[in-house]
Formats: C-alpha cells, sequence, structure tokens
C-alpha cells in the first residue's frame, strides 16, 4: 500500500505515543520507517519498524564539531535550514505515501511545501490553538462555566503568553547563539515565494501551525476542557500502546517489592537538563522523608537515568531507588503514581486506572495545563513542586490513598468515554482517506 514517514522528536514520551498508530498502519499494508537520530535506531528496529537517520546536517550536535564557535554555529545551522532540504534523502529513497511530521519539528515542514509530498502534521498534546475561554496549555487556570470572570482571566493569560512568545522570538533571532525558528521559517517561506500560498496559524499555546494542513492530536479528545475544535485537527487518542513489551529483567527486579503488602506509590519525574535535575533531586528528598515517617507506605522512585540512585543513600526499607522502571507494570501495581504530568504519563495511569498526584516540572511545556485538567475531572490532585512542604505532599497523598475510590471512580468513567468514542479508528481511517485524495490531486 506504500511507505509511510514519521518524522517524530526523538524523546521516549514523543516515540512512545506514534507506536500503537504505526503499528496499526502496518497491520493495514503498510510499510513505517521512522527517520531519527542515530540513538532512536536500536528501538524502532526492535518493534518491527525500518528506520533511516535524519540528515547530519540537520543535527546540532553533529555540525557543532565543525565549529566551537556558538555564533558560527547558528550560522551554519541557518544556513543548512534555507539551502538544504531536510526530507531530501528519504523522500528519495522510500517515496512515501504520507509524512507524519511531528509539531515539535513544525518548521522542517516548509521543506515539503512546494513538494507533491503528503504531509500530516501530528501532536502529542491538547490542542494548542486559541480557543476563547480555554487557556495556552502552560497555564494552570481551571476555567468557569463561561462566566465573565474566566473569560476575562483566559483572554488576560494568552494576551501575556502571546506577548512573551513574541519577545522571546526576538530574543532568540537578535542572540548570537539562540535560533528562532518562526522567524527562521517565515525567512524561508519568503525566499521561496511561499508566503501567500500558505497560512500561518501562531495564535496557539507553542509550536505555529499550518491552517490547511491536517493536524493528528495523539492526546485523548475527552481528557481537554470542552471546547470546539478547529476544521483541520483530527484526535486520534488515545495511542498509548498499554500492551508495549517492557524489559523483563526491569520487571524480575521488581517482583519482590510489588509482591509485598501494603500500599504502594511510584514516583517518576522525567529526564531535564541540569536546571530541572536539581529540581528532581530536592523533591526526591522530601519524598524519601515522608516515607521516612509514613512506614505504612512504599515508595518505588525513578530517578532517571542522569540521577544516579546511590547518591539518596541510605533509605529506610520501604523505599525503593532505581534509574529505570518498566513504568506499564509499575502503574498496574500501584495504588498511586506521583508524575511531573507529561501527557504519556497521565494516559497511561487513566488507561490502566491509577490516580495521580501532578508535579509540574517544566512551567514552560504542557505539564501545567495536564495537571489542571487532571484536578478538573478529579482524577488526581496537583502541586507545586518549589512551593509545596514536605507536609503539604504527604497530606495529598494520604488524601489520594484515603479517598482512592473517589478518584478511580472518575478516571473508569473517563476511560470507557475515550475507548467508546471511535476516536483512533476514525483517525486512521482519516489518514488512508487523505493519502487517497492527495494522491488524485498529485496526479491531475
Amino acid at each position: 500500500m506504500g511507505n509511510i514517514l514519521f518524522a517524530i522528536l526523538d524523546t521516549s514520551s514523543h516515540l512512545n505515543a506514534t507506536f500503537k498508530l504505526a503499528g496499526s498502519l502496518r497491520d493495514r499494508g503498510f510499510s513505517v520507517v521512522y527517520l531519527g537520530k542515530p540513538a532512536s535506531k536500536a528501538l524502532i528496529e526492535s518493534l518491527g519498524f525500518g528506520f533511516h537517520p535524519r540528515p547530519e546536517n540537520f543535527q546540532p550536535e553533529i555540525l557543532s564539531q565543525i565549529t566551537g564557535d556558538p555564533e558560527q554555529l547558528k550560522e551554519l545551522v541557518e544556513g543548512k535550514f534555507l539551502k538544504e532540504d531536510f526530507f531530501e534523502e528519504a523522500i528519495r529513497r522510500f517515496s512515501p505515501s504520507v509524512i507524519l511530521l511531528d509539531t515539535s519539528l513544525i518548521y522542517y515542514s516548509v521543506h515539503l511545501l512546494n513538494k507533491n509530498t503528503t504531509f500530516i502534521t501530528v501532536s502529542t498534546k491538547v490542542c494548542q490553538n486559541r480557543t476563547p475561554h480555554i487557556p495556552p496549555f502552560q497555564a494552570n487556570y481551571i476555567p468557569g462555566e463561561n462566566t465573565t470572570l474566566s473569560r476575562v482571566t483566559v483572554e488576560w493569560i494568552w494576551q501575556v503568553h502571546l506577548l512573551k512568545k513574541r519577545w522571546r522570538d526576538y530574543k532568540d533571532d537578535a542572540s548570537p547563539e539562540r535560533i528562532s525558528w518562526f522567524r527562521l521559517t517565515k525567512r524561508y517561506l519568503k525566499q521561496a515565494n511561499l508566503e501567500v500560498r500558505y497560512k500561518i496559524r501562531t495564535q496557539r499555546s507553542s509550536h505555529f501551525g499550518w491552517e490547511d494542513i491536517p493536524e493528528l492530536i495523539l492526546s485523548p479528545r475527552h481528557f481537554d476542557f470542552p471546547r470546539p475544535f478547529p476544521s483541520n485537527q483530527i484526535h486520534i487518542g488515545p495511542v498509548v500502546d498499554i500492551e508495549r513489551k517492557e524489559d523483563q529483567s526491569e520487571i524480575d527486579k521488581l517482583s519482590k517489592v510489588l509482591s509485598t503488602e501494603g500500599i504502594k506509590v511510584y514516583c517518576a519525574m522525567g529526564s531535564y537538563d541540569t536546571e530541572f535535575r536539581n529540581d528532581r533531586i530536592k523533591f526526591f528528598v522530601s519524598l524519601i522523608n515522608i516515607f521516612l515517617l509514613r512506614r505504612d507506605w512504599r515508595l518505588i522512585l525513578s530517578t532517571g537515568r542522569d540521577i544516579d540512585p546511590s547518591g539518596f543513600r541510605p533509605v529506610p526499607d520501604n523505599v525503593h531507588l532505581f534509574q529505570s522502571v518498566p513504568q506499564l507494570h509499575l502503574i498496574k501495581n500501584v495504588d498511586l503514581m506521583i508524575t511531573h504530568g507529561g501527557m504519556q504519563s497521565i494516559t497511561e495511569c487513566i488507561l490502566l486506572e491509577t490516580p495521580m498526584l501532578v508535579y509540574p516540572l517544566n512551567l514552560n511545556l504542557d505539564q501545567p495545563g495536564n495537571a489542571a485538567r487532571v484536578v478538573y475531572h478529579r482524577l488526581g490532585m496537583r502541586g507545586k513542586l518549589k512551593k509545596d512542604t514536605a507536609k503539604q505532599i504527604e497530606n495529598k497523598v494520604d488524601e489520594l490513598l484515603t479517598n482512592r475510590s473517589f478518584y478511580l471512580k472518575n478516571i473508569q468513567r473517563l476511560k470507557l468515554q475515550m475507548l467508546d468514542s471511535g476516536d483512533f479508528e476514525r483517525g486512521i481511517a482519516f489518514i488512508e482517506s487523505y493519502i487517497k485524495s492527495q494522491e488524485v490531486i498529485h496526479e491531475v
């Protein structure tokens, strides 16, 4: 039936969010190939998908080997973007029927606009478009029932958010080191005389979008706040593959911990740069101290690959530290998850029916908005990572465990809505029909 090329941000959360979709398309007869960095090759090929390396000229970490000067590196990266083609080699080799492009890599879509190549953008987050009464996903505000106060508050949040985005673009463009990908995209469109033909949608939570190009939303539609959606957006979630295989050796090392009696709490906060690494360490110390006093609870803590668990020892015998864990296996077998609020982890908790305590870590991403939606749907609680005291954290854990049946009932209700929506099947059907419609257009 043809080839489908996935160009997805090379992080575990973004890649994992696409594997169920990729598998379903493969089952329908398509050959699936991922365009990514070499570090992702082993994982992708282990799942039976093809892999093609991202062009080296579009990997800043490789270009940095040419020059150590940040200003020259910026000039080099921008020059490659304006003069070369991110997809040229992959298109020549695979002739894809469609390219599914992560919105986190949306700027590379300009290299497809003057080709007869069909592409669809893919977002792992909730709807990013500005919508009346709905704040951007970086906001922790929960909108009211269309009240005047709520409308004014949301409008103010959007105005401030968009002003900050424009200021950040200006600073990045003027910086000798940083790149404004939005302004670079505008330069490319002007250079290629494509400005008039393609309309950019800028009033979004994060990356810009195209008004006339379809956008697949991988997050579950029912998890979002009630809202209208643009006609070019197609919800296909939940797409988390909760049947995916996990490392058996990691499952085995948890068997003794999970077989013990009592309440079990799992905490994982993702992996980020040094700034957030320090925030996670401080939070982990607070958790360990809480569980030192609450010996009736058991904590299973995944520090992440960038933090050595031995740095926290000695710890009480009801605290178990690991650098990495089989997350699906754990969520199935614990009473509560403490998470940073990534869309992948939240969806897994809903599908596996585990209440959540959300502590957003990166306030520039969708984590605050995801936490707000968890509270709105009464799936769990949220906290402030840098402000909550150990006692406040303990009280929230206690509330969620004491009234677990209340939160579990809400999770089960939302899960049923998500699974009964038919969004995934309609999304697959849309991809197939869109490919056929574009083939007809390109033949004319």
